[in-house]
């Protein structure tokens, strides 16, 4: 959208082709982005709850909507894999800007006869990488953005004891740090995929390693969540992995560490992860309106 919130409330003409940025905390700027007449389009990224709200405001005007929001990803490897490495690149993974991606894998999920193996690895790799400060090279996990939402992941982490889970590595606060919002890299374990921590959106450095039994079963429990934004196969049988790829219903999948973030390949979400697509020419067609032009029949 061309216009934004204090554009907006000044009533200030907006010359051609010129777009304004204006960030703030006062959400009643942004909410004006949504039923303002003059706005063709909203572009918004962020959590799902407040997507539904925007979509709900811009639906008064029926504007274009383009929503990029929250995601549960499935991290799914396969018997055949190298359980070892395959653990270790979703543990990593999972650490990196401290869990704050909403791309990012946070359910692993692993054979079920391999799960011990599994479990083993994805600890070792997490051991490895400890939250600490960002500011020093090397630092792969560092402070969660506010104290609430620091606030948000430990309640998180008390809910999955609750549900009967266990910390494999991690589960509280870094020792040595007095100031920052900071959080362990988690591994949780022995939970099934009905834990809330298996379906609702943490936005920490947690991941939840989940049992399973077979190729189908390994598609049905990526599928057995609201979102649908990104995830990961591997494995070595390119038939098998052709199959789940086809099989999990998600916007970008990567298999074997492939990587699918680029300016030219199209981002976006399936189901609660949101609608359309940002990036390639999938993304530059959301900004576009289509208009046809007939004139007069010639002989």
């Amino acid at each position: 959208a061309a216009l934004v919130g204090k554009v907006i409330a000044e009533e200030t003409e907006i010359p051609a082709g010129v777009v304004n940025i204006v960030t703030s905390t006062d959400h009643a700027l942004g909410a004006q982005l949504c039923t303002d007449p003059r706005v063709d389009l909203v572009s918004f990224t962020g959590s799902t709850a407040t997507g539904r709200a925007v979509m709900a405001a811009s639906s008064e005007s029926l504007k274009k909507v383009f929503l990029e929001l929250g995601g549960k990803s499935a991290f799914i490897v396969l018997d055949d894999a190298d359980i070892k490495a395959a653990c270790s690149m979703a543990a990593f993974s999972v650490s990196v800007h401290a869990g704050q991606g909403c791309a990012l894998c946070t359910r692993l999920l692993v054979p079920r006869e391999k799960y011990d193996e599994a479990v083993a690895a994805a600890a070792a790799a997490m051991a490895g990488v400890r939250a600490g400060d960002p500011t020093k090279p090397g630092t792969i996990c560092g402070p969660l953005i506010s104290a609430k939402q620091r606030d948000r992941v430990e309640s998180y982490l008390k809910l999955a004891i609750e549900e009967g889970g266990t910390f494999v590595i991690g589960g509280g606060r870094p020792e040595g740090y007095d100031s920052g919002f900071f959080v362990e890299p988690t591994l949780i374990a022995g939970l099934d995929n009905s834990a809330r921590v298996a379906q609702e959106e943490i936005f920490g450095p947690v991941l939840v390693i989940l049992p399973y039994d077979s190729d189908e079963d390994a598609i049905a429990i990526a599928n057995d969540s609201p979102y649908g934004l990104s995830g990961a196969v591997w494995g070595t049988d390119p038939e098998r992995i052709e199959r789940v790829v086809a099989g999990v219903r998600t916007g970008t999948l990567g298999v074997n560490g492939g990587l699918w973030y680029s300016v030219d390949a199209p981002f976006g979400g399936y189901k609660q992860s949101g609608i359309g697509r940002e990036m390639g020419v999938a993304g530059f067609e959301e900004y576009l309106e289509t208009k046809l032009v007939a004139g007069p029949a010639t002989s």
